[in-house]
């Protein structure tokens, strides 16, 4: 019991996560330290059908990463309930908003894909 409430007092600490944020965002830094100091747009689009598939591209990059980690975070909010069913509702919210966000997320890649479509056929 009390090793439980050690790993849920180490995993809701906000330092904890700043150690983990550092050690995944410093690899990349330190590999951009090496290369030239300018800047470049990584939205090159010529017209508004490449400019909506590049945005959707970007938010569905950024978004599957971060719908996993809610996915992971709620099966350990599962585990972490252990029977109590204030938690295990808890769990069930988290674990229903991120499959219902990601819907989202792959249904607006969809939209744009067929944006796109539409807008070249004029």
């Amino acid at each position: 019991m009390k090793k439980v409430i050690h790993i849920k007092k180490v995993l809701f600490n906000p330092f904890f996560w700043a150690i983990i944020n550092v050690l995944l965002i410093f690899p990349t830094l330190s590999a951009r330290a090496g290369s030239s100091s300018e800047f470049s747009n990584p939205m090159v689009s010529k017209n508004i059908t490449e400019l909506v598939e590049a945005i959707a591209d970007i938010i569905f990059k950024i978004g599957i990463p971060v719908a996993t980690v809610f996915i992971i975070y709620s099966g350990l909010m599962f585990v972490t309930a252990r029977g109590s069913e204030e938690q295990l509702k808890k769990a069930k919210s988290t674990f229903m908003w991120t499959v219902l966000g990601t819907a989202v997320l792959l249904g607006a890649k969809v939209i744009a894909l067929a944006i796109k479509e539409t807008v070249k056929g004029f």
